[in-house]
């Protein structure tokens, strides 16, 4: 059984639940999309600061080049078909990984697999004078990982993520705001190569 919980800032409207029917169809019709990700990792009381670009292809093509703030590292990572190629300052290695869980729900199409999946979810929709959106979390019950649940923020004005924050059960680990997201865009097959 799947429960949703709706929660608004001001009331809640019948075209707060439009607005998630909006997402879900919009969303469900990604083939791609590409993003800078501006990310602060917390841990043990410290935070680091990383940019991220993001390329992503369905079915399973994904692209991730990542720099912390002071561009002192570099890591480009391609996966494709279970498979993936990754590049640290110059060294490069090939490795199979199997399925990814908890922090691969960082990239848009894992989150709302993992959402539509779970049956803890919530929605909130948020009204200010300066904004509108829309924030889908997910609960993760992993023993795996720490990530107990994951908050997607969406202007209900564009459908495009504003915001993701990740939680442990007692804290923030990560938060990413996004960047110049493009949806459905041409990504060249090429890009995701892996041998």
């Amino acid at each position: 059984m799947i429960s949703v919980s709706v929660t608004a800032c001001n009331g809640f409207t019948d075209s707060d639940m439009d607005i998630y029917e909006k997402i879900h169809k919009h969303y469900n019709k990604m083939e791609s999309y590409t993003t800078d990700v501006d990310m602060t990792v917390y841990s043990n009381k410290t935070q680091n600061r990383y940019f991220i670009t993001q390329k992503v292809k369905s079915p399973d093509m994904y692209y991730t080049h990542i720099t912390d703030e002071n561009a002192t590292f570099s890591v480009t990572t391609t996966t494709k078909d279970g498979k993936t190629k990754t590049v640290a300052d110059g060294c490069e290695y090939v490795m199979t990984v199997p399925d990814d869980k908890g922090l691969g729900v960082l990239f848009l199409d894992k989150f709302f697999k993992a959402y539509y999946a779970s049956e803890e979810t919530s929605l909130s929709v948020q009204k200010s004078h300066k904004s509108r959106k829309t924030v889908l979390s997910v609960d993760i019950f992993d023993e795996n990982t720490d990530i107990r649940k994951i908050s997607l923020s969406i202007d209900n004005k564009t459908l495009s993520p504003v915001c993701i924050s990740v939680y442990s059960d007692e804290e923030l680990l990560i938060k990413g705001t996004f960047e110049n997201f493009r949806y459905n865009e041409k990504i060249d097959d090429s890009l995701f190569y892996t041998d």
